[in-house]
């Protein structure tokens, strides 16, 4: 059974159409690339995996159950933004919990994944301090790490590292490849940059 099956999408903003009629199959722990310059649809089709936008025309199945109109917090999605996203008052730890707060993990079980995230992406020593304390690439370690205490079966990425210089950006490319296999996550990632693409991918759509 394939992870996601998108079946001929299409977005429509009034008179402007940002997506037309695209398919995709998606397998089970695949990592899947969105190449393509700036406006060309690529976190239109991401806001659509996710929920966060209603397609005008076309299907979403995840697991062979159809999403297409099922609200983000109801999908088996985690969704790690170029912006970080992380909440500036709350601490790393806070941040993390968040996610599993909101869906109602009972409390050991929430430690339990905060602990395991938080040493994965070498947190430990940062969990009481604030996202203004942190660097670009602690904090974009922080935003990786709330999505993975969700425990998504499939994680999607918004141009994550477009924010980090070139040294940061290959240690946490690195760190996103290898944290997908170790969990055995379906990620779908969204880059301009051909490269990055490449040394991701399993597979790449342009």
């Amino acid at each position: 059974m394939v992870a996601i099956k998108i079946e001929r999408l299409t977005k429509k903003f009034g008179d402007f159409t940002a997506l037309s009629n695209v398919s995709l199959d998606v397998q089970p722990e695949e990592f899947v690339t969105l190449l393509g310059p700036s406006g060309c649809g690529k976190t239109t089709l991401l806001k659509l995996i996710s929920g966060f936008l209603e397609p005008s025309e076309g299907s979403i199945k995840m697991g062979g159950t159809d999403v297409t109109h099922v609200p983000p917090e109801k999908r088996d999605t985690a969704l790690c933004f170029q912006s970080y996203a992380l909440f500036p008052h709350l601490t790393v730890r806070e941040n993390l919990e968040f996610g599993p707060r909101q869906k109602k993990i009972p409390a050991s079980e929430r430690k339990t994944r905060i602990d395991d995230v938080s040493e994965k992406l070498d947190l430990t020593a940062q969990m009481e301090k604030l996202p203004n304390q942190l660097s670009g690439g602690q904090q974009q370690r922080v935003s990786l790490g709330r999505a993975l205490a969700m425990r998504p079966s499939v994680i999607l990425f918004d141009e994550p590292l477009s924010n980090l210089d070139a040294k940061l950006r290959d240690q946490v490319r690195i760190e996103i490849r290898r944290i997908q296999k170790e969990y055995g996550l379906t990620a779908i990632y969204v880059t301009h940059d051909q490269a990055e693409a490449l040394a991701m991918s399993d597979r790449i759509v342009v």
